[in-house]
Protein backbone atom coordinates (compact mmCIF):
# COMPACT_ATOMS: atom_id res chain seq x y z
CA UNK A 1 0.00 0.00 0.00
CA UNK A 2 2.74 2.46 0.57
CA UNK A 3 4.57 1.74 -2.62
CA UNK A 4 1.09 2.03 -4.07
CA UNK A 5 0.21 5.33 -2.13
CA UNK A 6 4.10 6.48 -3.41
CA UNK A 7 3.76 5.78 -7.12
CA UNK A 8 0.00 7.61 -6.81
CA UNK A 9 1.94 10.67 -4.95
CA UNK A 10 4.52 10.64 -8.29
CA UNK A 11 2.23 10.62 -10.81
CA UNK A 12 -0.04 13.40 -9.30
CA UNK A 13 3.01 15.29 -8.75
CA UNK A 14 4.00 15.18 -12.70
CA UNK A 15 0.62 15.39 -13.63
CA UNK A 16 0.22 19.05 -11.61
CA UNK A 17 3.70 19.92 -13.46
CA UNK A 18 2.47 19.33 -16.56
CA UNK A 19 -0.94 20.83 -15.64
CA UNK A 20 1.36 24.46 -14.95
CA UNK A 21 3.10 23.85 -17.86
CA UNK A 22 0.54 23.89 -20.27
CA UNK A 23 -1.12 26.43 -18.54
CA UNK A 24 2.05 29.09 -18.56
CA UNK A 25 2.09 31.26 -21.42
CA UNK A 26 4.21 30.65 -24.27
CA UNK A 27 7.67 32.24 -23.85
CA UNK A 28 6.53 34.21 -20.76
CA UNK A 29 9.58 35.64 -18.40
CA UNK A 30 9.10 34.87 -14.60
CA UNK A 31 10.44 38.44 -13.01
CA UNK A 32 11.14 38.83 -9.43
CA UNK A 33 11.51 41.50 -7.10
CA UNK A 34 12.77 40.65 -3.33
CA UNK A 35 11.43 37.48 -2.95
CA UNK A 36 8.12 38.00 -5.46
CA UNK A 37 7.80 35.64 -8.60
CA UNK A 38 5.28 36.23 -11.29
CA UNK A 39 4.50 35.11 -14.51
CA UNK A 40 1.90 34.98 -17.29
CA UNK A 41 -0.69 31.62 -17.56
CA UNK A 42 -3.57 30.40 -19.54
CA UNK A 43 -2.61 31.01 -23.47
CA UNK A 44 -6.01 32.02 -25.03
CA UNK A 45 -6.53 33.15 -28.42
CA UNK A 46 -9.36 35.21 -28.42
CA UNK A 47 -7.92 38.59 -29.45
CA UNK A 48 -6.68 38.34 -33.16
CA UNK A 49 -3.67 40.79 -32.98
CA UNK A 50 -0.58 38.97 -32.96
CA UNK A 51 1.41 42.35 -32.40
CA UNK A 52 3.73 39.95 -30.53
CA UNK A 53 4.65 37.64 -33.38
CA UNK A 54 1.97 34.73 -32.44
CA UNK A 55 -2.35 34.74 -32.21
CA UNK A 56 -1.69 33.40 -28.24
CA UNK A 57 -2.25 36.23 -25.48
CA UNK A 58 -2.45 34.99 -21.58
CA UNK A 59 -6.01 35.07 -19.95
CA UNK A 60 -4.19 35.16 -16.07
CA UNK A 61 -1.28 35.85 -14.32
CA UNK A 62 0.19 33.80 -10.95
CA UNK A 63 2.51 35.07 -8.31
CA UNK A 64 4.39 33.41 -5.55
CA UNK A 65 3.98 35.61 -2.81
CA UNK A 66 4.90 35.12 0.52
CA UNK A 67 5.70 31.41 -0.16
CA UNK A 68 2.02 31.24 -1.19
CA UNK A 69 0.81 30.66 -5.10
CA UNK A 70 -1.93 33.38 -6.14
CA UNK A 71 -3.36 33.99 -9.46
CA UNK A 72 -5.49 36.16 -11.10
CA UNK A 73 -7.81 35.34 -14.17
CA UNK A 74 -9.56 38.06 -16.48
CA UNK A 75 -13.10 37.81 -18.07
CA UNK A 76 -13.76 37.29 -21.78
CA UNK A 77 -13.55 40.71 -22.66
CA UNK A 78 -9.84 41.25 -22.27
CA UNK A 79 -6.02 39.32 -22.38
CA UNK A 80 -2.60 40.33 -21.33
CA UNK A 81 -0.84 40.85 -24.22
CA UNK A 82 2.47 40.72 -23.01
CA UNK A 83 5.21 38.31 -21.90
CA UNK A 84 6.05 39.85 -18.68
CA UNK A 85 4.47 41.02 -15.36
CA UNK A 86 6.63 43.66 -13.86
CA UNK A 87 7.16 43.86 -10.26
CA UNK A 88 7.89 47.16 -8.71
CA UNK A 89 6.53 48.99 -5.36
CA UNK A 90 4.74 52.12 -6.82
CA UNK A 91 2.84 52.73 -3.65
CA UNK A 92 6.19 52.84 -1.46
CA UNK A 93 4.68 50.29 1.10
CA UNK A 94 7.32 47.74 0.26
CA UNK A 95 5.32 45.33 -1.39
CA UNK A 96 5.96 45.10 -4.46
CA UNK A 97 2.50 45.74 -7.11
CA UNK A 98 2.04 43.91 -10.65
CA UNK A 99 2.10 45.44 -13.94
CA UNK A 100 0.81 44.00 -17.12
CA UNK A 101 -0.14 45.24 -20.43
CA UNK A 102 -4.35 44.56 -20.40
CA UNK A 103 -5.73 44.44 -24.14
CA UNK A 104 -9.55 44.94 -24.15
CA UNK A 105 -10.63 43.12 -27.29
CA UNK A 106 -12.94 46.69 -28.29
CA UNK A 107 -10.97 49.40 -26.72
CA UNK A 108 -7.12 48.38 -26.88
CA UNK A 109 -4.38 48.10 -24.71
CA UNK A 110 -4.35 49.81 -21.16
CA UNK A 111 -1.45 49.44 -18.54
CA UNK A 112 -3.01 47.85 -15.26
CA UNK A 113 -2.02 47.38 -11.70
CA UNK A 114 -2.52 44.68 -9.27
CA UNK A 115 -2.55 44.71 -5.20
CA UNK A 116 -0.65 41.88 -4.22
CA UNK A 117 -1.79 40.78 -0.03
CA UNK A 118 -1.67 37.55 1.75
CA UNK A 119 -5.03 36.91 0.44
CA UNK A 120 -4.49 36.79 -2.93
CA UNK A 121 -4.28 39.43 -6.47
CA UNK A 122 -6.86 42.51 -6.36
CA UNK A 123 -7.17 45.25 -9.19
CA UNK A 124 -5.46 48.30 -7.60
CA UNK A 125 -5.57 50.72 -10.94
CA UNK A 126 -5.52 51.08 -14.48
CA UNK A 127 -4.48 53.81 -17.32
CA UNK A 128 -7.49 54.65 -20.08
CA UNK A 129 -7.63 52.30 -22.51
CA UNK A 130 -6.29 53.70 -25.90
CA UNK A 131 -9.77 53.34 -27.32
CA UNK A 132 -9.58 51.03 -30.47
CA UNK A 133 -9.61 47.24 -30.88
CA UNK A 134 -5.29 45.68 -31.54
CA UNK A 135 -3.89 49.37 -30.34
CA UNK A 136 -0.97 48.31 -28.24
CA UNK A 137 1.58 49.80 -25.82
CA UNK A 138 4.57 48.65 -24.52
CA UNK A 139 5.80 49.86 -21.10
CA UNK A 140 9.38 50.47 -20.51
CA UNK A 141 8.84 50.08 -16.62
CA UNK A 142 8.90 52.25 -13.50
CA UNK A 143 10.82 55.38 -12.78
CA UNK A 144 12.00 55.80 -9.01
CA UNK A 145 14.38 58.80 -9.06
CA UNK A 146 15.15 60.49 -5.67
CA UNK A 147 12.74 62.31 -3.81
CA UNK A 148 10.24 62.00 -6.28
CA UNK A 149 6.65 59.80 -6.83
CA UNK A 150 7.09 56.81 -8.82
CA UNK A 151 6.32 56.75 -12.48
CA UNK A 152 5.32 54.42 -15.47
CA UNK A 153 6.89 54.95 -18.48
CA UNK A 154 5.25 53.45 -21.49
CA UNK A 155 5.49 54.10 -25.33
CA UNK A 156 1.62 54.29 -26.39
CA UNK A 157 1.07 52.51 -30.37
CA UNK A 158 5.18 52.34 -30.62
CA UNK A 159 4.28 51.41 -34.54
CA UNK A 160 2.37 54.44 -35.49
CA UNK A 161 2.48 57.19 -33.46
CA UNK A 162 5.12 56.02 -31.00
CA UNK A 163 3.83 58.26 -28.23
CA UNK A 164 6.13 58.12 -24.88
CA UNK A 165 4.26 58.60 -21.61
CA UNK A 166 4.53 58.26 -18.11
CA UNK A 167 1.70 57.92 -15.69
CA UNK A 168 1.37 58.68 -11.97
CA UNK A 169 -0.79 56.14 -9.42
CA UNK A 170 -3.80 58.67 -8.54
CA UNK A 171 -6.69 56.20 -6.34
CA UNK A 172 -7.64 53.71 -8.55
CA UNK A 173 -6.56 55.48 -12.05
CA UNK A 174 -3.35 55.59 -13.73
CA UNK A 175 -3.23 59.02 -14.66
CA UNK A 176 -1.12 60.63 -17.67
CA UNK A 177 1.64 63.02 -16.65
CA UNK A 178 3.67 63.76 -19.84
CA UNK A 179 4.20 62.89 -23.35
CA UNK A 180 6.48 63.14 -26.30
CA UNK A 181 5.60 62.01 -29.95
CA UNK A 182 7.83 60.45 -31.98
CA UNK A 183 9.36 57.67 -29.80
CA UNK A 184 9.17 53.31 -30.29
CA UNK A 185 10.43 50.59 -28.23
CA UNK A 186 9.12 48.20 -29.94
CA UNK A 187 9.59 46.16 -33.76
CA UNK A 188 6.37 44.62 -34.92
CA UNK A 189 5.82 41.00 -34.78
CA UNK A 190 9.14 40.58 -32.19
CA UNK A 191 8.90 39.36 -28.62
CA UNK A 192 11.33 41.74 -27.76
CA UNK A 193 9.95 44.09 -25.05
CA UNK A 194 13.33 45.90 -24.31
CA UNK A 195 14.12 48.26 -27.50
CA UNK A 196 14.19 50.91 -24.71
CA UNK A 197 15.66 51.08 -21.53
CA UNK A 198 15.60 52.42 -17.99
CA UNK A 199 19.07 53.52 -17.24
CA UNK A 200 21.44 56.21 -15.03
CA UNK A 201 23.08 57.39 -18.57
CA UNK A 202 25.65 59.77 -17.01
CA UNK A 203 26.34 58.35 -13.08
CA UNK A 204 24.14 61.22 -11.52
CA UNK A 205 22.04 58.71 -9.60
CA UNK A 206 18.82 59.34 -11.85
CA UNK A 207 17.72 57.48 -14.55
CA UNK A 208 17.00 58.55 -18.05
CA UNK A 209 14.81 56.71 -20.86
CA UNK A 210 16.78 55.44 -23.57
CA UNK A 211 14.88 54.71 -26.84
CA UNK A 212 15.08 55.17 -30.63
CA UNK A 213 13.48 57.58 -32.94
CA UNK A 214 10.22 55.98 -34.56
CA UNK A 215 12.42 56.40 -37.86
CA UNK A 216 14.82 53.58 -35.69
CA UNK A 217 17.67 55.56 -37.36
CA UNK A 218 18.59 57.63 -34.10
CA UNK A 219 18.91 56.99 -30.37
CA UNK A 220 17.36 59.49 -27.33
CA UNK A 221 18.04 60.04 -24.12
CA UNK A 222 15.00 61.27 -22.37
CA UNK A 223 15.13 62.96 -18.79
CA UNK A 224 12.68 62.16 -15.99
CA UNK A 225 11.42 64.47 -13.28
CA UNK A 226 8.77 64.48 -11.21
CA UNK A 227 6.90 62.25 -14.61
CA UNK A 228 7.86 65.56 -17.13
CA UNK A 229 9.86 64.22 -20.27
CA UNK A 230 12.94 65.90 -21.65
CA UNK A 231 15.01 65.49 -24.63
CA UNK A 232 18.69 65.32 -23.33
CA UNK A 233 20.32 64.09 -26.66
CA UNK A 234 19.27 62.51 -29.47
CA UNK A 235 22.14 60.44 -31.86
CA UNK A 236 22.69 58.76 -35.00
CA UNK A 237 22.95 55.11 -34.74
CA UNK A 238 24.55 54.39 -38.03
CA UNK A 239 22.19 51.66 -39.66
CA UNK A 240 18.17 50.72 -39.02
CA UNK A 241 17.78 49.62 -34.51
CA UNK A 242 16.88 46.02 -34.14
CA UNK A 243 18.03 45.84 -30.62
CA UNK A 244 19.48 47.52 -27.87
CA UNK A 245 21.09 44.24 -25.64
CA UNK A 246 22.52 46.24 -23.02
CA UNK A 247 23.64 49.77 -21.27
CA UNK A 248 26.61 50.13 -19.41
CA UNK A 249 28.47 52.58 -17.93
CA UNK A 250 26.97 55.43 -20.17
CA UNK A 251 27.29 53.13 -23.37
CA UNK A 252 24.51 51.68 -25.23
CA UNK A 253 25.34 48.56 -27.85
CA UNK A 254 23.58 48.17 -30.51
CA UNK A 255 22.64 45.65 -33.24
CA UNK A 256 21.89 46.95 -36.54
CA UNK A 257 19.70 45.73 -39.57
CA UNK A 258 22.52 45.33 -41.60
CA UNK A 259 23.94 42.98 -39.22
CA UNK A 260 26.60 44.91 -37.59
CA UNK A 261 26.58 45.90 -33.63
CA UNK A 262 27.57 49.24 -32.36
CA UNK A 263 28.23 51.16 -29.43
CA UNK A 264 26.71 54.17 -28.77
CA UNK A 265 28.09 56.62 -26.30
CA UNK A 266 25.15 58.25 -24.57
CA UNK A 267 26.62 61.99 -23.68
CA UNK A 268 28.30 64.10 -25.67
Amino acid sequence: MRLLAFVFSAALVLFSNAVLAVERLPDTEITQYQGTAAWLIDPVGRYKHGILGDAVEAGGFQVQFHGKLHEYRLGNDAVFEDRRVRLADLTGDGTPEAIVVKSYLDKGAAIAVYKLTEKGIEPLAESEPIGMANRWLNPLGVIANPGETPVIAAVVMPHISGSLRTYKLSGKALKQVDMLDGYTNHIIHTADLDLGRIADTDGDGREDIVLPDIALKRLAVINVADGKLKLKIKLPAGGTILGLDRINRGVARLRLADGRRVAIKLRL
